[in-house]
């Protein structure tokens, strides 16, 4: 019977190997940049028991162009992961007339304007375990929150902060047909659910690279975010919409 020892070390060497061939094929770099116009439902509360929705009470509009920039690095060295950086600049107006809803302590009726802002940046770390006419990558993802939620009836304004890092697995998956070269389907996801947090980021897209390193790349991109009490924070969100973007691809 094996020790828990040689379980030990024999788990170690397997994770060693696995990481060993987990990585590109080749040296690759791709920046891109695009347009991202998802429609916002869900509810949000913040400092009360009124759960706010996001089109009937803040009045957020469908369909308003969110912009993101990328750029990744991929590498044929064993252990170390390959890195992806995204930027996605999501914020919201709305305006409209508040029917007794609490948010932060204060009672709304009348007109308001409100704002929603949930800029974030992911920053990911993955092996790639497949890379020929099947991708497939793991890693982790860290989600950095640069954002803030607002009403306001014109003399009384009420923000709360949506400052937060959160970790997520990062997964995605794809293949490339063999008889039309450089086009290429997948899906990949940022995913976490711990208790009554569940964050998810998940994308479907084809992309298509020409001969001259420039590629055009389309889909959706559904984001959710339910969290429970967060720094005060309650909400049960979903952003979901068609993209397009631009990339260089070397």
């Amino acid at each position: 019977m094996m020790t828990a020892k040689q379980i030990l070390v024999g788990a170690v060497i397997s994770l060693g190997l696995v990481l060993t061939t987990a990585h590109a094929d080749t040296l690759g770099f791709r920046v891109g940049g695009g347009v991202w116009q998802p429609d916002a439902s869900g509810t949000f509360r913040y400092g009360s028991v009124d759960n706010i929705d996001l089109k009937n009470d803040l009045y957020l509009k469908d369909g308003e162009n969110q912009s993101y920039v990328y750029a990744l690095f991929e590498h044929p060295v064993p252990l170390i992961p390959n890195i992806k950086i995204s930027q996605t600049a999501l914020a919201f107006d709305g305006t409209g007339t508040a029917g007794g809803y609490n948010f932060g302590g204060t009672t709304y009726t009348g007109a308001v304007t409100t704002k929603m802002v949930l800029d974030h940046t992911d920053t990911t770390l993955y092996y790639s375990f497949l890379d020929n006419w099947f991708h497939f990558d793991l890693g982790l993802t860290a989600k950095t929150f640069d954002g803030k939620v607002s009403v306001s009836d014109g003399t009384t304004t009420e923000t709360t902060n949506v400052d937060k890092t959160i970790p997520l697995l990062y997964v995605a998956a794809g293949i490339e047909l063999p008889f039309i070269n450089n086009l290429f389907f997948g899906v990949e996801g940022n995913l976490l659910s711990v208790g009554d947090h569940t964050v998810s980021d998940i994308t479907a897209k084809i992309s298509y690279t020409t001969d001259y390193f420039i590629g055009f790349e389309a889909g959706v991109r559904t984001f959710t975010m339910e969290l429970d009490n967060l720094n005060g924070n309650t909400s049960d969100m979903e952003f979901t919409g068609s993209f397009a973007n631009l990339y260089i691809h070397f």
